[in-house]
């Protein structure tokens, strides 16, 4: 099983634990992966070519930042607190199970038709074993 192989059970992994009013519901994913036969320097190689797909809610209001950067939209203040209330309580539950997103952001943020907050893209996203309470990392991911 190679990296990116891993990376996509993990993100999966993740997914499956997460349910919460706050966090975007996952349904399920495909994955398949069929060989084909290429020609590499006059010589048949086989190939693998994966295919994968994740199925989750359709979230109508698109992503957090689309939002509080459009200067017209104007979102009152108490709407402004409900999303950062819905932000944390949904941080809060990925975090009481183990949970980092890292990788949380305006553009990880998606908003439905009542402005509830639900918390997205978990493809860099590590579940800590039950006793863990801290994680090492030798690759740097996430946004700046």
């Amino acid at each position: 099983m190679d990296m990116d192989e891993k990376q996509f059970i993990k993100e999966i992994e993740c997914l499956m634990k997460a349910r919460h009013r706050n966090i975007v519901r996952f349904f399920g994913y495909c994955a398949d992966t069929q060989g084909l036969l290429k020609d590499f320097g006059g010589k048949p190689v086989l190939a693998d070519v994966r295919n994968r797909a994740l199925c989750f809610e359709y979230v109508p209001k698109g992503s957090l930042d689309k939002h509080i950067t459009d200067a017209s939209c104007g979102l009152e203040w108490a709407v402004r607190y409900r999303i950062i209330e819905g932000i944390c309580e949904g941080l809060h539950y990925l975090h009481k199970n183990h949970i980092l997103h890292l990788d949380l952001k305006p553009a990880n943020i998606l908003v439905d038709d009542n402005m509830v907050p639900k918390i997205a893209d978990f493809g860099l996203s590590r579940r800590l074993d039950q006793n863990q309470s801290t994680i090492i990392a030798t690759t740097i991911v996430g946004s700046l």
